[in-house]
């Protein structure tokens, strides 16, 4: 029996989706890691390190069933299921409500890589490097306010050629319309993916289809950008019983982005249509784009239910996280 080896080329050598570095590139990630750290450090975050597997229920607690199905899953001696890294805040949060019975920090950082196989529908990245900060028990515009200026503080040290634009939203704004409507979870998330992408005749045909069509002027400004239309629409949530809630959304916000005020290097701007996937997100999100990249640099936002979800005791939480490949692509391109 004759074996054939593989071709010696990195397509063959490492899989897809994976990565080798070699000294130069390795010796620019590290110097870009440091910064973070010293930063996040000064910020007064205190480092963590994270578990490289966890068991694989901890991930699907707060993982929907379609992105479930991109949980790489093993099963160890004993028989317990495990994966490795699926999302860094879920081990971050769970770790420290181990430490609920003890006075430590409950502000975190930590460097590390999570793991997943989306198929050919999302690219080839499977392994992704992050950078996260978790600042437990807080999540209100104050504490979202303060981490929005701590990555300013970060990115000003990287010197972008192109701004940082970090987009603000609100999941409350979806969930305060959906009281009106009953539909599943499932639903929900088809609708939250629709109004994501802008999608205007499916989210109307999709409405049509529910016999909710009255709330389609809501979800159309939404689509439309509604910052410049707050008058018109406080009238249609008022005709739905939502206005106190849009209103305290949008005055909380409008104070966030005027708080912040001009930054150098970095722009600010409101959309309500941002939902993450991540079901845990219960308030403000946001995350970060480079001009030029449709892959966002960071992603953050407060999730007040994800260490009682570990621990039974309720505190409010709000972080954010890096994706350091995608900022290295734009700093590749930048050179």
């Amino acid at each position: 029996m004759t074996h054939n080896p593989p071709e010696f080329s990195e397509k063959k050598w490492i899989p897809d989706g994976f990565h080798f570095f070699g000294p130069n590139e390795s010796s620019e990630r590290r110097n870009l890691l440091d910064s973070f750290s010293s930063s996040l450090k000064s910020f007064g975050y205190s480092e963590v390190f994270l578990p490289s597997f966890d068991y694989s229920s901890s991930f699907l607690l707060t993982m929907s069933a379609e992105d479930s199905s991109a949980l790489y899953r093993f099963r160890d001696s004993d028989g317990n299921e495990i994966s490795p890294s699926a999302d860094l805040t879920v081990q971050a949060v769970k770790g420290m409500a181990g430490f609920a019975h003890r006075k430590e920090n409950q502000r975190i950082f930590y460097q590390g890589k999570i793991f997943r196989d989306y198929g050919r529908k999302s690219g080839s990245r499977k392994e992704i490097l992050q950078v996260g900060a978790e600042h437990i028990g807080g999540s209100g515009s104050s504490a979202i306010l303060g981490i929005l200026k701590e990555i300013s503080g970060l990115f000003s040290k990287i010197k972008l050629k192109s701004p940082l634009t970090i987009v603000l939203g609100n999941v409350g704004v979806f969930y305060s319309v959906l009281e009106s409507l009953d539909l599943s979870r499932a639903e929900k998330r088809q609708l939250s993916f629709l109004l994501y992408r802008k999608n205007l005749p499916e989210i109307s045909r999709f409405l049509e289809e529910r016999k909710a069509s009255r709330i389609f002027p809501i979800l159309e400004a939404l689509c439309l950008g509604f910052v410049t239309q707050t008058q018109d629409l406080a009238k249609k949530f008022s005709a739905l019983g939502l206005s106190e809630t849009f209103q305290r959304i949008i005055s909380e916000t409008t104070e966030i982005i005027g708080s912040l005020g001009k930054i150098e290097g970095i722009e600010f701007c409101a959309d309500y249509t941002l939902i993450p996937d991540l079901e845990y997100y219960t308030g403000f999100v946001f995350q970060g784009y480079v001009s030029g990249s449709s892959e966002p640099v960071l992603n953050g936002g407060s999730y007040d239910h994800l260490y009682e979800l570990f621990s039974g005791t309720q505190k409010d939480a709000c972080g954010f996280a890096i994706h350091v490949d995608a900022l290295e692509n734009v700093l590749k391109v930048d050179l």
